[in-house]
């Protein structure tokens, strides 16, 4: 029996150490943040948002309706894209913690305000097209209760609010976002009113209202743009 020469031996290939500049980055992350870096900022403490930072605290009634009125006109931001973030909502809530479910609850909201939004656009676009006079309907609103089957009242505080928000940028950015609510932007809306000079007011204070909904209920918005209002028509 022959032996196998110590030259022909069969040696397992050391690993090669992975380089740093190899480390794999997170697809969803900044460039050159890596997976381990990642993780530690993957569920940021929502406390400490901008949107957090941006409420007014101690501004309510006649106060913020004076500052929205002195809020000088800024950028119009980024048109806000057409689908909301996917849901992450469980099958059955009945298995979540306490502490879960409170969350799951919020996360829902949001996402159902942001789907909404995203309906009222499309609704805004359809009527900016009149596309209801195609379909043989007497108005938009005709349109509305006969092929979604909505009632009357609400079907025309619907078209109000998508048409106040080719106007309202920053409560539409807002509302897209699922910050605010489409209740919340029914109190906003009234704040165009009518003619150039109003619209141009409303505008500028766009930003305060959107802020201010943020962190009010709508019966509190639509205090505050009621007083507005009486400010800016005097």
């Amino acid at each position: 029996m022959t032996d196998v020469p110590d030259d022909r031996a069969v040696r397992p290939e050391p690993a090669e150490a992975p380089r740093q500049d190899q480390a794999a980055a997170r697809p969803d992350g900044p460039a050159g943040e890596t997976a381990g870096e990642a993780g530690t900022g993957a569920h940021a403490d929502p406390g400490t948002s901008d949107a957090e930072e941006a409420r007014l605290p101690g501004l309510d009634g006649a106060e913020l309706a004076a500052s929205a009125l002195r809020a000088g006109g800024g950028d119009e931001p980024a048109y806000p894209g057409w689908a909301p973030a996917a849901p992450q909502l469980p099958a059955d809530p009945g298995r979540l913690s306490d502490i879960d479910l409170a969350a799951a609850v919020i996360e829902g909201r949001t996402t159902v305000d942001a789907t909404t939004a995203r309906w009222i656009l499309l609704l805004g676009e359809f009527d900016r097209r009149s596309l209801w006079l195609a379909d043989g309907a007497a108005s938009a609103s005709a349109w509305l209760r006969r092929e979604c089957r909505i009632n009357a009242p609400t079907s025309t505080n619907l078209l109000t609010v998508a048409r106040a928000l080719r106007d309202l940028p920053a409560t539409r950015e807002a509302f897209s976002a699922g910050t605010i609510s489409y209740d919340h932007v029914r109190a906003i809306a009234p704040a165009i009113g009518r003619g150039p000079a109003r619209l141009d007011l409303a505008r500028r204070a766009d930003p305060i209202f959107a802020r201010a909904a943020a962190w009010m209920t709508p019966r509190q918005v639509a205090r505050v743009v009621s007083t507005w209002s009486d400010i800016a028509e005097a």
